[in-house]
């Protein structure tokens, strides 16, 4: 018998997928999705980083992350009223651009942010939503920075292989 029952959790390779069907809430989807994806700007394992939606929906979610995106409060991770602070590092800010021009390459379409916000002391970027296909190669990699991934499938069964195909 265990002595001591303690929390665990396990980093499984990262590139972690929420899956939102046809009939789900989506306005609590929503709120787990923004802070899954946009807490901690995108620099822990943990972070939210491919959000597959089922198509019928998918529109109508894309609308609701891009309008919530728009009202996150980017600043000083000390200050409780912002959800992302700055990337750790200037090289991060290189992953970050590299990582949405590779996404266009792939065919990728940014749906909200992409850009680097300029004249701050600091590193700091605007959360992004890009919407990619399934089997883009993007999705393939973990790159530690504020992006959103956003993936249409059709069924269950779909959304369960997207989700698996990755290291």
């Amino acid at each position: 018998m265990a002595g001591r029952f303690g929390k665990t959790i396990l980093e499984l390779g990262g590139n972690n997928a929420a899956v939102i069907m046809e009939d789900a809430d989506l306005d609590m989807a929503l709120v787990g999705s923004v802070f899954g994806a946009a807490g901690t700007c995108g620099q822990r394992c943990t972070s939210l980083r491919r959000l597959l939606v089922q198509d019928s929906v998918f529109d109508a979610m894309a609308a609701k992350m891009a309008k919530a995106y728009s009202t996150i409060k980017i600043g000083d991770p000390l200050d409780p009223n912002s959800l992302v602070g700055p990337l750790k590092t200037k090289i991060q800010i290189e992953a970050f651009k590299s990582c949405i021009a590779e996404a266009k390459k792939q065919g990728g379409k940014v749906l909200y942010g992409g850009t680097v916000i300029e004249g701050t002391e600091g590193n700091y970027v605007n959360p992004t939503i890009i919407e990619v296909d399934g089997n883009a190669d993007i999705l393939q990699h973990e790159f530690f920075v504020p992006i959103l991934f956003m993936v249409r499938f059709t069924t269950l069964d779909e959304a369960i292989t997207l989700n698996n195909n990755v290291p």
